[in-house]
């Protein structure tokens, strides 16, 4: 008798199993096509509670630590990425090459970020302010084809950026 009722138990639950797996295909046809249907109309909204962007945007400890009044406006201090696109330990030389390579890269590029640094005993041009990497090593292929003959001299860092606010 228990082995009776075991098996019946058994196949019913088999026919609830066909039965998921019929709606999960139904939706997953539901969902294609919703995908396909928001792929040619390029258009996403989003709807939030105006509550959480207040508290997203605005939490007083990290507001105060990384907030920056700057000359340019405004910005949020953040790690991300810039490309150091020269570095060099002569005085004099360095200096001058520094600020030579920024202004040719300034005339095709206006809008990137630059900042001549010195540390010593370096003199370091650093450009632009990337969240990701990605961002980042997509100049950095555009500058390095752009200017070959700084390419060898090129690369991502890792540094604390600015966000406009």
């Amino acid at each position: 008798m228990k082995k009776l009722i075991l098996l019946l138990t058994l196949f019913s639950c088999l026919g609830v199993a066909k039965a998921q797996d019929a709606a999960v295909a139904d939706s997953a046809v539901t969902l294609v096509s919703i995908s396909s249907y928001l792929r040619s109309t390029g258009r996403v909204a989003i709807y939030q509670d105006q509550r959480l962007e207040s508290l997203i945007s605005f939490h007083p400890k990290a507001y105060y630590l990384n907030y920056r009044k700057g000359k340019n406006g405004d910005y949020i201090v953040s790690t991300g990425y810039r490309i150091r696109a020269f570095s060099g330990n002569n005085q004099l030389q360095s200096k001058n090459r520094a600020y030579k390579i920024e202004s040719e890269l300034k005339e095709y590029y206006p809008d990137l970020a630059t900042y001549v640094i010195f540390k010593s005993p370096n003199w370091r041009l650093l450009l632009g302010n990337f969240t990701t990497n990605e961002e980042a090593v997509s100049m950095l292929r555009e500058l390095k084809k752009k200017f070959p003959e700084y390419g060898r001299e090129m690369f991502v860092i890792k540094d604390e950026i600015e966000i406009p606010r």
